[in-house]
Formats: structure tokens, sequence, C-alpha cells
């Protein structure tokens, strides 16, 4: 088969770029003057733009396009090419491949195929509602992010995932849930193809995420409501902290070491206090074991950027407590200082945190030598 010329791409390029190739919407024909589609094939000149013309007039004989003279009394001198949509399969023929209308129609039997999915009774009117939504826009040429414009294997994996996602029940970390419905530990976690670029870069649960709120209206926005969890849901504190479990006390202040509380038991608590007088939470792990070796009577927490679980425990603290963040003096730190007053509701204060002086992470401060507040000086 001999390969397609540059003047047919260049014909087909051009009608991509246009509503009618990308919509199939448009009932006009597409224009395209002469010396632009040559130029654009690399042909306007010499013995390339004879062997030009005679291609073109071989494609107006095959019913392609129709050329349109610079005067009709002499039809040698070409103006423009006319060419109409439903002339796009006959086109694409000589291409050698799917025309924009069979790839959309492709990618819309892939959210057709997938709304007969079974999913569960009370995501199935959304589901249903969702694909066909989306089966409309792939026809339409309308955005269908973060899904490809062709058939891909990728719409695949995708499509076949959300409907076990929307079945799935109770809390499970996101390597468990990942070998269970990917049978693969790490696939929920890895970066798809289609995410390495573009608007949608990212790790595959976050599209997964934006996928599922969409068909949800909002009411699942993560893997983690449904209880698919990056990492598990606990509080890494230490210091005098008292737990009443049940109606009996749980106190964890003769602990040497730092200990970790579950959201599950911080929640459960019928009540939580504390003999300290301060709560400082400290943002890298190795500054906190270094400062919990003090054993200065201070309330501990270990957070970056808080999750669930500490957010749980800062939210149960007594109103009395002063609340301390000692975090990295660059913008993530104070970042993360400015979320975790706004998440927890707490008014915390910057220990060591100096945003005049030159970006430090707070393990530059050496060890720390004192057994009692604040730890450095």
């Amino acid at each position: 088969m001999r390969r397609p010329s540059r003047l047919l791409n260049a014909i087909a390029l051009r009608y991509e770029q246009l509503r009618a190739g990308k919509t199939g919407a448009s009932s006009r024909d597409i224009l395209i003057p002469i010396e632009d589609l040559l130029e654009k094939a690399g042909c306007s000149e010499g013995e390339g733009r004879a062997l030009a013309e005679r291609e073109l007039r071989e494609l107006q004989t095959a019913g392609v396009l129709v050329l349109e003279p610079v005067h009709k009394r002499d039809r040698s001198r070409i103006s423009q090419i006319r060419f109409a949509r439903t002339n796009e399969s006959l086109l694409y023929s000589k291409l050698g491949r799917s025309s924009p209308t069979h790839v959309r129609e492709a990618v819309a039997d892939q959210f057709a195929a997938a709304g007969g999915t079974e999913v569960p009774e009370a995501w199935c009117r959304a589901w249903r509602d969702w694909c066909e939504r989306m089966r409309q826009a792939a026809l339409t040429g309308q955005s269908i992010l973060p899904f490809d414009r062709e058939p891909s294997s990728n719409n695949g994996e995708l499509l076949g995932l959300l409907p076990k996602l929307l079945a799935w029940q109770g809390e499970s970390l996101v390597r468990f849930a990942s070998c269970v419905i990917c049978k693969d530990s790490k696939r929920l976690e890895a970066l798809s193809p289609i995410e390495r670029e573009g608007p949608f870069a990212g790790k595959l649960r976050g599209k997964l995420g934006r996928v599922l709120s969409d068909i949800t209206d909002g009411a699942i926005q993560t893997l983690d409501d449904l209880g698919i969890i990056p990492n598990p849901r606990f509080a890494l504190v230490h210091g005098p902290l008292r737990l009443r479990l049940q109606g009996e006390w749980l106190s964890l202040n003769r602990l040497q070491g730092p200990f970790r509380l579950s959201q599950a038991d911080i929640e459960g608590a019928d009540e939580v206090s504390t003999l300290a007088h301060r709560c400082v939470t400290i943002e890298n792990e190795t500054t906190f074991h270094e400062i919990a070796k003090l054993r200065s009577g201070e309330l501990l927490v270990h957070t970056s950027y808080p999750g669930s679980g500490t957010l749980a425990l800062l939210q149960r603290l007594p109103l009395t407590l002063e609340f301390w963040h000692f975090g990295d003096s660059d913008s993530a730190g104070f970042d993360i200082l400015r979320i975790l007053r706004e998440k927890s509701g707490r008014e915390f204060r910057s220990l060591h945190m100096e945003p005049e002086r030159v970006p430090w992470e707070q393990e530059s401060l050496g060890r720390p030598t004192r057994r009692k507040w604040p730890f450095y000086g």
C-alpha cells in the first residue's frame, strides 16, 4: 500500500483543527486556500507543486474534494479546495486510518459498554447517567477529561476500576485495596501514562477521585471517602495524655517513648485530657523524637500537613491548652502552620520559626539541650 501523501495529511490536519473535524456538528463545506495547503504540505514550488496539483485533480475525480478555480473560465489555476464533511470517511480511507467520527464513536462505545456494568444499587442511576453523559460528550467532541480522546487501554482501565471502587466496603490501606481491585498492590498509587503531563498530571488515585466526584455529585471526592487510605489514620504523640474509654481511664504519660493513637480510639474516647500546659506540634519526625527524649512534660504531636487522625486529637484536647507549632522556617513550614490553624480551629503560635530569616530546616538547630520549654536557647 502506497504511503499517504503529505498533501492528504495536510488536508486531514486542517480538517481536524476545525469544528467539523472536532465535533462533526458543522454542515458547511471546508474551504482551504490552495497556497495555504501547498505550503503546509511543503510543495508550494517547482516540481513538487506540479505533482501536488495533479494529485488534487485525481482526488477531485475520486470524489474526495472539489477544486475551485481562480476564474470560472480558466480552470487551470486553482484558487481553493472545497471539502465536504460527508466525504470524511473517503479521505481517511485513503489515509489508511480511522476518521475523527469513527474515533469519537469508538470512545463513545467504551462509555456505553461501561454503562452496562453492575454497580451497587445506591449508585446505579448515577453511574448510568454519567456513562450516558460521557458517551454523548465523546460523540460530540466535548471534554471527556481525564479520559483519552481515542479508545485507549487507559480508558478501559479507568472504566473498569470505577464500578469496583463504587462497590468497595470497609477501610483498608491503599496497597491492599489496589491488590484486591487491580491485582497489583502499587497500581492505585502509580503514574498512569496519560497522567505524566497536562492538567491532570498526578497519581491514578487523584484522577479516580475527580471522576468519582463527578459521578456521585461530590458525595465521593477521594479514595479516602471510600475507606481506601494511603496511611493508617493515627496521631503520633508523646507526653501526659489520658483517654477515658468505656468508662475507664487509660493513662499514657508513663510511656517512655512516643506512641500512636488510632483515629477510631481518639474519636471513640468518652473524654480526652492532659496535664500538660502546652501542646506542641513538630513538623519533622526526627526532631520530634529528639525532643521526646527530654520528657519535658509538654504534649508533643508529630505532624506536617495534618492528617485526619492528628486533627481528631487536636480538636478533642482541652481549650485551656496553649498550642504551638515548631516547623521549618520556609514557605512549606508556614503553610503547615496556616493549615493547622484553619483545620483544627486552635490558635497555634509559631515556635522557633522566623519568616525574616533565610529558610532553614529545624534539624539545623541541632540537638535540643533543655529538658523544659522551649527546648532550645
